[in-house]
């Protein structure tokens, strides 16, 4: 009876006080950098994510990824909350 009550309370410490990932993701032809909250790694050898600071899906073969803080990654992409707002759709003209 030990046994399942440990590996239950091992998974819910393990996935309930994990929080968010945040990554740096360098395309490493390019030398650009990519910041990002989730990372797929393919069948290939790629990755795909969402640019945090474009919304734009990147797949990178030739790549290095690196692990972040929240308060590393919210100084890196500052303005990331309001880049990925909705736009406000334009005004209509009231004839």
């Amino acid at each position: 009876m030990k046994r399942p009550i440990g590996l239950v309370l091992g998974l819910l410490i393990l996935f309930g006080c994990g929080g968010k990932t945040y990554w740096m993701v360098n395309d490493l032809n390019t030398n650009k950098v990519y910041y990002t909250k989730g990372i797929d790694n393919l069948s290939s050898g790629a990755v795909k994510f969402t640019d945090a600071q474009t919304g734009n899906t990147i797949t990178l073969q030739n790549h290095g990824e690196k692990k972040m803080t929240e308060e590393e990654f919210k100084a890196a992409v500052p303005n990331m909350e309001k880049s990925q707002e909705p736009k406000a759709a334009p005004p209509t003209k009231n004839e």
